[in-house]
């Protein structure tokens, strides 16, 4: 089985012991358009100050140069989430991963999970998987419309994550699907507070062909959110 490495390009590295091959290859996101979820006023604000509660946009890891996956082989679907709004008490959001008909959950010890935030005081990269308050699910459940996304050591809360001005949560979940896909819609449901929900979304494609396809041993993934500027402590 393919095992995909993660290129957090963090100064200390725990979730894999083993070393990026010399040969490995960034593997390139296909992703959908940012949503506006929710709305607030900016806490304290007089006169009140409107802002956009969350955005988030969502997808999936695409195979060297540009491919798109095929049927049986795991790949990554990815949510990005970012907090402009300030509401007094920030928010506590729930998540969901949505799949289309076939495609399921593939979290094993060699794709597991992945699971981080950027806040800013720095702003600095957080492995949310060795944060004592959050931890990073390795096995999903059953929410009200799909794959639940709770934090396992938030008990409290649920198994929500809480989020506030500024910071930035990026979750990556290895998925495998069993047929073709032309289109259908990969799916996240993000709740940052009582009925308030969006929805964001990529067209996902999977071929049935995988001729003389290349290994994809020790490819590596990418976080968006090391893309920020300034570059969050932590990336390299």
């Amino acid at each position: 089985m393919r095992r995909l490495f993660l290129s957090l390009a963090i100064l200390v590295l725990t979730c894999f012991a083993a070393v990026r091959p010399a040969s490995a290859l960034n593997l390139r996101w296909y992703e959908g358009v940012a949503k506006n979820i929710g709305t607030n006023f900016a806490c304290l604000s007089d006169p009140p100050i409107f802002q956009i509660r969350v955005q988030a946009y969502a997808g999936y890891s695409l195979l060297p140069p540009n491919r798109t996956p095929a049927v049986g082989e795991v790949f990554y679907a990815h949510l990005v989430i970012s907090h402009p709004g300030n509401p007094c008490g920030g928010s506590v959001m729930g998540l969901e991963l949505l799949l289309p008909p076939g495609v399921t959950p593939a979290i094993t010890a060699e794709n597991p999970a992945f699971c981080f935030a950027v806040v800013p005081n720095g702003p600095r990269l957080i492995n949310l998987a060795n944060d004592t308050g959050y931890g990073c699910p390795q096995q999903l459940t059953q929410g009200l419309e799909g794959w639940a996304i709770r934090a396992p050591r938030n008990t409290a809360e649920g198994g929500a994550w809480r989020s506030a001005q500024g910071v930035w949560h990026e979750f990556l979940i290895p998925v495998v699907s069993d047929r073709p896909q032309n289109g259908t819609s990969l799916r996240f449901k993000v709740n940052p507070d009582i009925a308030v929900s969006g929805y964001p979304e990529a067209l996902l494609f999977v071929n049935n062909d995988v001729l003389f396809r290349t290994s994809d041993e020790g490819n590596v993934l990418s976080l968006d959110i090391c893309g920020l500027t300034p570059r969050p402590q932590g990336c390299q």
